[in-house]
């Protein structure tokens, strides 16, 4: 089981990788000229907006950020980095939210998780509660019903065993 978990989580790490050379592309061609930027964006107006419509995807790219950042927050909390585990909460509602707006038929089966069990891992980082976190990182983790009702049972979350980032504690650096 533990080695499935690593292979998990060297998977997420990949994908992870794998954004960060997707953004790192995008950002070198936003610096190329447009009419270079725009050459796989042929066709007229609705072609363009097909191939954007795909290239962006539904839910599983925005699932793969979501994973990244449960992680994250796991480890916040854990380090009592409580500002950066509201950050990260904060980021998978909005990961969550855009997807939805790409997916609107999801937005039924997400909603128990972002508008109940989110709010309630807001409410306890916020608090910085230690003593509560371990549960409502429970409750995010169990409460991913959505992949039971969008007939998606063999994605089973797990709490994360290892770190993908090297963020820790709450230590501010030197100046």
């Amino acid at each position: 089981m533990r080695n499935s978990r690593l292979a998990g989580g060297a998977s997420l790490a990949f994908s992870v990788a794998a954004l960060g050379v997707a953004l790192v592309t995008w950002r070198a061609a936003e610096r190329a000229s447009v009419s270079n930027r725009a050459e796989w964006l042929r066709g007229a107006e609705d072609e363009r907006f097909q191939e954007v419509e795909r290239q962006l995807r539904g839910l599983d790219v925005a699932m793969v950020e979501v994973s990244y950042r449960f992680v994250e927050l796991h480890f916040a909390g854990q380090d009592g980095n409580w500002d950066y585990a509201k950050y990260q909460t904060q980021k998978i509602e909005t990961a969550l939210q855009l997807a939805l707006v790409r997916r609107p038929k999801r937005a039924e089966s997400a909603a128990p998780f972002l508008n109940e069990d989110l709010p309630a891992a807001l409410e306890v980082v916020e608090r910085r509660d230690a003593e509560a976190f371990p549960a409502v990182m429970e409750r995010l983790r169990t409460g991913m019903k959505c992949h039971v009702r969008e007939n998606l049972p063999y994605f089973v979350v797990e709490l994360p065993e290892v770190r993908l980032s090297t963020i820790r504690g709450n230590r501010l650096p030197e100046r």
